[in-house]
C-alpha cells in the first residue's frame, strides 16, 4: 500500500462513501471499516428518529473510528469527517490521509432517497451539508474526488492521488532550531528569541503576554532560560508579561526554586502561583462516552476542563514553554498538557492521572499518541484554544556524560488546523530518540541519583520508578539516592494520603477507592500509588538522610518501601551528584546500572518498550 497506512474516505451521506471505500480497501490488500458500525446506538437512534447529532454525541464517535485505525497497520474506513475539527481528531490516529467526495445536495438527496434500511434519510442531509467544512487548501493529506464519476474510475483515481498525498497532519511545525546531534547555546537561545519574538510575537506594540514555563521540577528543561530571554526580550519591544508557571499539583514556587531555574532572569516576585484547587475556572467537560472510547472501557466517567483562572485574564498572547520527553500519564510530557493539566484544577488532574493509571503506565511510557493524551488534546482544542491564543515552545534535551545537551527547539500555534500540534509531534519523535535508552537485557540493580534541587518528595523522586520499571529484571532491587526527599507528597492533603495507603500495588489502591472516600476524591493520588507501586515484580529502597531532615527509615517502611542511609549507599555504590548514566561496579566488584537523572529519560528494554509501542 503506497502512500498513507490509513484512509478516510469522507463526505456527506449519498456520496458513495461506503461503496468506494470497499473497493479500494480490497485493490490495497487492506481491511474495510465502516464508520456508520462505530455509532453507539444511542447516535443511531437518533439519526433514525431525523435528529442530527451534536458534537457531544460525534466525539466518541470519532474516537472509536481513530482507535480502530490505529489498531491496524492499514486500512480504510468510511466516515463523513465534515468538519476540519472532525478531521484533525482522525489524523491522530498517524499516517492518514483522506479522500474527499464531493456531491452536490440534489444529486445526494437521490442517492440516499433511493436505499433503504439505512438510518441515514434524506431529511438528515440538510444538516450534513450545513456542517460541512471542504477541506482548506492547507489540508495537503486531503484529494477531492467527484463522486459522479463510475466507482471504479475513482478507485483508480483515489490510487493516483494517495501516491501524492502527504499523510500526517498537513501542517508543520511554525518553527524548529536544531536536530538530533545539535548543542544548542545560550547565543542560540537568544538568536531564536530576538527570531520569534520579532516575526510571531510583537508585530504590533503594546500587548499583553502571558508566559506559562515549567517549574523548577524541570531544571534540565531549559525553559527558565528561555523564559527569561522572551522576558526581557518582549518587554523591550513594549509588550506587558506576567509569568505564571505551569505547577499542577506540585507547591508553589519558592525563591529557591526560582533562583535554581531562571537564575537572575526572572526574579521571584514576577512570578504569579497556580491554586490548582481554589483558583479555577471550568470551562468545558470531555464526556464519559468519549473517555470510555478513547480508554477501551477502561474509565467511564467525565473529565471536566478547569484551568487556572489567570490563564483568562485577556491576554494578547500566551506562551508555553516546556520540555517533550516521556511521560508516565500523558505518554510525551508537554505541549497542551503544559496548560490543561499544568495549569489544571483538581478534578482535571485527577481524572486524566486516573486514565492513565487504568490504561497501563508501561503501554503509555514514550509514546506520542495514548488516552490520555487524547483527552487533554481534545480539551485544549475544544475548550481553551477558543478563549485563548497560544504560541507552544517546546524542548527536546538529552543527557550526555554529566552535561545535558539542549538538541532542539520547536515552536507552533495552537488549535484545529495549527502548527502546535505538528512541533510536538516533531518533537516527541526527536524525544523517542533522544530520551529513551534501550538496555540489551533486563537489570538486576539499578541505582537512581535525585538532585536535592529538584526532587523533595517522592511524587517527584518515584520518577526513578516509573521511567526504569520497563529495564528492570523481575526480582531486581531499584536504589533510590535521595538527599532531598523530605515528605511523600507535594500537597499537605496528598501527602498524608500516601502515608495512610502506601505503595502497596493495584489490588490494594483500586480496594482502598472503594473505602477511603478521600482517597475517591483525589484520584491523582490514587494514580500516584499505582504508579509508584512495583506489583511486586521488583524491590524499592530509599536512601536518605534523617539527620539533615530527609524521610526517616520508619516512614518509608510503613509506605511499602525500604531504607538505606544514604551516606552508607553512597559509599558502597561510589556515585554521587555528577556520576553519569552507565554500567558500573561497587565497592565490592558486584555490577549496577547507574542513571544521573531519571526525569530525563525512559529506560526499557527492547521487548518492553516494543509492545507498548504496538
Amino acid at each position: 500500500m503506497s502512500g498513507a497506512r490509513r484512509v478516510v474516505v469522507m463526505g456527506v451521506a449519498g456520496s458513495g462513501k461506503s461503496l468506494v471505500g470497499s473497493a479500494l480497501a480490497l485493490a490495497l490488500g487492506v481491511p474495510f471499516l465502516e464508520g456508520d458500525d462505530l455509532h453507539p446506538a444511542d447516535n443511531v437512534a437518533a439519526m433514525r428518529a431525523g435528529t442530527p447529532l451534536t458534537d457531544r454525541e460525534r466525539w466518541p464517535w470519532l474516537a472509536a473510528i481513530r482507535q480502530a485505525l490505529r489498531d491496524r497497520p492499514a486500512a480504510v474506513v468510511s466516515c463523513s469527517a465534515l468538519r476540519r475539527s472532525y478531521r484533525d481528531a482522525l489524523r491522530a490516529a498517524g499516517d492518514v490521509c483522506f479522500l474527499y467526495l464531493y456531491v452536490d445536495p440534489l444529486e445526494a438527496a437521490r442517492r440516499v432517497g433511493g436505499r433503504s434500511a439505512h438510518f441515514m434519510g434524506v431529511a438528515m442531509l440538510e444538516s450534513q451539508f450545513a456542517a460541512l467544512e471542504r477541506p482548506d487548501p492547507d489540508e495537503t493529506d486531503v484529494a477531492c474526488l467527484d463522486a459522479g464519476r463510475a466507482p471504479g474510475e475513482l478507485v483508480q483515481l483515489a490510487r493516483t492521488a494517495l501516491a501524492r498525498l502527504t499523510p500526517g497532519t498537513a501542517v508543520a511545525p511554525l518553527r524548529q532550531w536544531g536536530g538530533a546531534s545539535a548543542d544548542l547555546r545560550t547565543d542560540d537561545l537568544e538568536q531564536l528569541v530576538a527570531s520569534l519574538v520579532a516575526e510571531q510575537i510583537v508585530p504590533r506594540p503594546a500587548q499583553r503576554i502571558l508566559l506559562v514555563p515549567p517549574d523548577h521540577t524541570r531544571l534540565g528543561s531549559r525553559g527558565g532560560e528561555l523564559t527569561g530571554l522572551l522576558l526581557h526580550a518582549l518587554e523591550d519591544a513594549g509588550a506587558e508579561v506576567a509569568v505564571l508557571p505551569a505547577t499542577g499539583t506540585h507547591r508553589p514556587m519558592s525563591e529557591q526554586d526560582c533562583a535554581q531555574l531562571f537564575g537572575e532572569r526572572v526574579p521571584p516576585g514576577r512570578l504569579r502561583h497556580h491554586d490548582w484547587r481554589h483558583g479555577v475556572v471550568q470551562v468545558g467537560e470531555i464526556g464519559a462516552a468519549e473517555v470510555s472510547a478513547v480508554s477501551g472501557g477502561r474509565l467511564e466517567v467525565p473529565v471536566p476542563v478547569a484551568v487556572d483562572a489567570q490563564l483568562l485574564e485577556g491576554w494578547d498572547l500566551v506562551v508555553s514553554i516546556g520540555q517533550v520527553l516521556p511521560h508516565e500519564v500523558v505518554g510525551m510530557a508537554n505541549y497542551t498538557k503544559n496548560l490543561v493539566v499544568g495549569l489544571g484544577g483538581a478534578a482535571t488532574i485527577d481524572q486524566t492521572h486516573l486514565l492513565g493509571a487504568l490504561c497501563g503506565m508501561e503501554t503509555i511510557m514514550g509514546r506520542a499518541s495514548t488516552p490520555v493524551r487524547d483527552v487533554v488534546d481534545a480539551a485544549f482544542d475544544r475548550f481553551v484554544a477558543p478563549l485563548v491564543e497560544v504560541l507552544f515552545v517546546v524542548t527536546v534535551v538529552e543527557q550526555r556524560g554529566d552535561r545535558t545537551v539542549l538538541r532542539a527547539v520547536l515552536a507552533g500555534r495552537g488549535g484545529s488546523g495549527g502548527t502546535g500540534g505538528a512541533a510536538y509531534r516533531q518533537a516527541a519523535q526527536l524525544a523517542g530518540v533522544c530520551n529513551v535508552q534501550i538496555v540489551p537485557e533486563p537489570l538486576a540493580r539499578v541505582s537512581c541519583y535525585l538532585d536535592p534541587a529538584e526532587f523533595h518528595s517522592t511524587w517527584l523522586g518515584n520518577k526513578a520508578v516509573y521511567r526504569t520499571r520497563m529495564a528492570l529484571a523481575d526480582g531486581a532491587h531499584l536504589l533510590v539516592l535521595a538527599p532531598g526527599v523530605d515528605r511523600f507528597g507535594e500537597d499537605a492533603q496528598i501527602d498524608a494520603l500516601i502515608r495512610r495507603h502506601g505503595y502497596r500495588g493495584t489490588p490494594a489502591v483500586v480496594g482502598a477507592l472503594g473505602r477511603d472516600s478521600e482517597l475517591a476524591g483525589n484520584a491523582s493520588a490514587a494514580a500516584h500509588l499505582v504508579h509508584g507501586s512495583t506489583e511486586g515484580r521488583f524491590s524499592v529502597t530509599y536512601c536518605t538522610d534523617p539527620d539533615r531532615g530527609g524521610l526517616t527509615r520508619a516512614e518509608l517502611e510503613a509506605v511499602g518501601y525500604g531504607w538505606r542511609p544514604l551516606a552508607q549507599a553512597l559509599d558502597e555504590l561510589g556515585v554521587g551528584a555528577g556520576s553519569p548514566t552507565g554500567p558500573r561496579l561497587d565497592a565490592g566488584g558486584s555490577p549496577f546500572f547507574h542513571i544521573a537523572n531519571p526525569a530525563l529519560g525512559l529506560w526499557s528494554t527492547a521487548a518492553r518498550f516494543g509492545g507498548a509501542q504496538a
